[in-house]
């Protein structure tokens, strides 16, 4: 949708919205939420305390963010994490509200809303006068439609369920295998971050020089090191021990001195091969990202240039031979495309 039929479907949406209302929702669109930010606490705690509204949808903003209701089933704590992490300056803010502005003004002209036009243009030109201010919503549009919603940019949309999921499930182990470049190491330091839990990558774990024979390269799955991931990482985490291993370096092709890692009652595993059907019995639950082949490829060009040959006619190649030979996106508890996150 266009600016216009943004606007429009407020309307349609809400037909008692007075222009405050749409105010509110360019300003939204436009600035997001940093304005609202102060600190986790205080932003947990109002989220706590707020009344849900149980008939409540996400609802798409004409910009990066969406209207998350407080109903869609988070934590307090996860929906504030996200919150702040969605609070970012919006370059050219004020330049995007006025286009809005711009429009709205020609709807109302065209009477396709039902404001007065006098009465609107003395509005918006007090509002850019006060250097536009945040709006709230109308008093009409609290009693009628009990607005219950945080704002989160739009990155976060294809995770949503998998966020719902831990909040209610609380699981201990959690892989995230799928294509290079779909996010994995994105996602784990996300879910790090919001759950305070251990990360542990597969890329720790590549094969050291006597394991890398003709007959195990040719088997799918079998270029890194799942044994000693089994048994220094997920045999001790099935425990709920701590964590004691030991990282492979690519540039001295040798195992690092080991390290402690205290335990954590949420783990995740994150790389390709996570899967494997040697782990597979150790996790909770199962992430499996994906990406459009077009997407794949530009985002391989950006980070690794050089690179970008040995991906195409190599490592994609062995990586499908393992997600086919053993249907691992099949396997997985929930599978996300993050083309558009």
């Amino acid at each position: 949708m266009n600016t216009k039929e943004y606007i429009f479907n407020q309307y349609k949406t809400y037909p008692k919205l007075e222009l405050q209302d749409i105010l509110k929702f360019i300003y939204q669109s436009s600035y997001g939420c940093e304005h609202l930010i102060s600190d986790y606490d205080a932003v947990k705690k109002r989220i706590e305390k707020e009344p849900i509204n149980p008939s409540s949808s996400i609802e798409e903003l004409d910009g990066d963010y969406i209207r998350l209701p407080l109903s869609y089933g988070l934590s307090a704590s996860t929906l504030a994490s996200l919150f702040i992490r969605s609070a970012m300056p919006n370059l050219n803010a004020k330049d995007k509200l006025e286009d809005k502005t711009n429009v709205l003004i020609d709807l109302i002209s065209n009477k396709e809303l039902p404001f007065s036009l006098e009465e609107s243009k003395a509005i918006l030109l007090k509002w850019k006068e006060d250097g536009y201010p945040a709006m709230h919503h109308s008093n009409t549009f609290n009693q009628l439609y009990h607005p219950s919603y945080r704002l989160i940019h739009k990155k976060f949309v294809p995770f949503l369920e998998l966020f719902k999921y831990i909040d209610n499930n609380h699981p201990s182990i959690i892989s995230i295998d799928g294509r290079c470049a779909s996010g994995k190491t994105t996602l784990a330091h996300l879910l790090s971050e919001i759950y305070d839990c251990n990360v542990f990558s597969m890329d720790d774990f590549f094969l050291q020089p006597h394991q890398r024979t003709k007959e195990r390269l040719a088997r799918p799955g079998e270029n890194v090191d799942h044994e000693r991931f089994k048994e220094e990482i997920l045999i001790p985490l099935s425990r709920y021990e701590d964590v004691k291993f030991s990282k492979f370096d690519c540039s001295t092709m040798s195992i690092q001195p080991s390290i402690l890692i205290p335990y954590k009652p949420m783990n995740i595993i994150e790389g390709s091969y996570s899967m494997h059907p040697d782990l597979q019995k150790y996790y909770d639950f199962s992430i499996f990202l994906t990406l459009d082949k077009e997407e794949q490829i530009l985002r391989l060009k950006k980070r690794n240039p050089n690179m970008i040959n040995n991906f195409i006619h190599q490592w994609i190649p062995l990586e499908e031979a393992y997600f086919n030979t053993f249907s691992i996106s099949d396997k997985c508890n929930i599978q996300i495309n993050t083309s558009k996150a």
